[in-house]
């Protein structure tokens, strides 16, 4: 007979949850009132921290938390003073307070079943990735305590992350195919959000879009097309092998659509790289190859035919990239200051909080170069670069050796979030990496699935 314990139990297994935290992110973003609804989310995780023996339904409240940040308040700045003050800091501190205290009780209650580390070399370079950063401007006359905040941040939100998940994950044969699940329903609340821009706060001006206008609170045009590109391999995964997989397919192309809808081109284009490698991968094998190839076929032809047809309402989406051209909008400048920077501190860097705009208002985040090589370089010197360098080489290693199919995906969404990264400041933002981290630890467990060689 099963009791309340087991139908609480097959709810936080089931598709059923995920959807319920991103509902309640979703309507704390739309309505403004993103505190109560971000608590809510916390607090809907504490049934299960009390009879959960595994992390794995904790997946989407860690995945999708931070998208609830509405951009009802913005006006050019994000004004996190406001969660400072009451009634919100209040709501907030309890909620998290609560749930902080369920987690401890799990992992204590859990203690004695934890996984073993499958494969230590990825959790030993991102435990020194993290270690190394928190050196950065160790050497600079103007070190603030803020650079090792900045670190701990960091560490909190990929060592931590990927902790918790490798010794309190679920890893039977379908747990690649669950946590890509989530990625997907992830993937879907990011591109829910950018339509509901479209429809309240974008704007236009003389048939084009304000670029600047983008904005969904929690980020900007590029973070949220970053996302999509990070996020877009999913669908297509399933797209390859499921008995939907042309629902998956379109979704995939819908995801790579909000790349184009959120005006950035950095996303534009390595969303670009990724849907050429996932068209590939869904083509060349799995169950629904041959649905694939037609579907391929077809989406080239119709997008052929649509160029030519509606070129003039298309011009619309594409006037700011044909404005902006190959232009780096200021990037260069970024990276001859981060050089300079490396120059003056070689060995840990200047520091995060002394940079190019070493004034930068954010309570969180310090002014970042747009790209992770001359990011470490300048803030956490040469050891940083070193210790990146390894855990890159680490992760590299990761995807090549025993390929499998969800591992290749999951790849693929690694690469298109560095490949961001090179060009903006994703890798340093806490939403990215916190799915990376998982991402990192369901790589390490996927398992081969029958007949799907690769």
């Amino acid at each position: 007979m099963i009791n309340r314990t087991d139908h609480i139990r097959k709810f936080y297994r089931g598709l059923w949850y995920p959807v319920l935290v991103a509902g309640l992110v979703f309507a704390g973003h739309l309505t403004g009132w993103d505190v109560p609804f971000a608590a809510a989310v916390l607090i809907s995780a504490i049934p299960g921290l009390l009879v959960m023996h595994d992390a794995e339904f904790l997946l989407a409240p860690f995945m999708m938390v931070t998208f609830t940040v509405t951009a009802r308040y913005y006006d050019g700045d994000y004004h996190y003073e406001r969660y400072l003050q009451k009634p919100w800091s209040m709501i907030a501190i309890a909620a998290a307070a609560a749930t902080l205290a369920a987690l401890v009780w799990f992992l204590f209650r859990n203690r004695r079943s934890v996984n073993r580390l499958k494969q230590p070399s990825v959790f030993i370079s991102l435990a020194v990735l993290s270690a190394v950063m928190a050196f950065n401007g160790s050497f600079n006359p103007v070190y603030t305590p803020k650079n090792l905040a900045f670190a701990a941040y960091f560490a909190l939100s990929t060592v931590f992350v990927y902790l918790l998940f490798a010794l309190y994950g679920n890893f039977d044969r379908t747990a690649a195919d669950r946590f890509l699940s989530c990625v997907v329903v992830t993937g879907i609340l990011i591109l829910a959000e950018l339509i509901a821009a479209y429809f309240t706060r974008v704007k236009f001006s003389e048939g084009t879009i304000v670029k600047e206008s983008v904005v969904v609170g929690w980020g900007v045009w590029t973070s949220v097309g970053g996302m999509l590109a990070f996020l877009m391999p999913a669908p297509f995964y399933f797209a390859r092998w499921h008995r939907h997989g042309w629902a998956f397919y379109l979704l995939g192309l819908a995801m790579f659509a909000g790349t184009l809808f959120s005006q950035s081109r950095g996303a534009l284009l390595v969303g670009g790289v990724s849907l050429l490698i996932c068209l590939a991968l869904v083509c060349a094998g799995g169950p629904n190859r041959r649905m694939n190839r037609i579907f391929t076929s077809v989406l080239v032809a119709v997008g052929a035919v649509g160029a030519l047809l509606l070129s003039r309402r298309f011009r619309v989406l594409i006037q700011n990239f044909a404005d902006y051209g190959f232009g780096d909008n200021g990037r260069f400048a970024l990276w001859q200051a981060g050089w300079k920077h490396f120059l003056t501190y070689p060995v840990f860097g200047s520091g995060f909080y002394d940079s190019y705009v070493s004034e930068w208002n954010f309570v969180v985040y310090p002014y970042l170069y747009h790209n992770t090589l001359v990011q470490m370089l300048a803030a956490c010197g040469a050891a940083g670069l070193l210790a990146y360098l390894w855990h890159r080489f680490v992760t590299a290693r990761l995807v090549l050796q025993n390929r499998n199919v969800p591992k290749t995906f999951m790849g693929v969404c690694i690469l298109g979030l560095l490949l961001f990264s090179l060009i903006d400041v994703l890798f340093f933002k806490t939403y990215p990496t916190v799915i990376y981290a998982i991402m990192l630890v369901y790589m390490e467990t996927s398992g081969q699935k029958d007949g799907e060689p690769l």
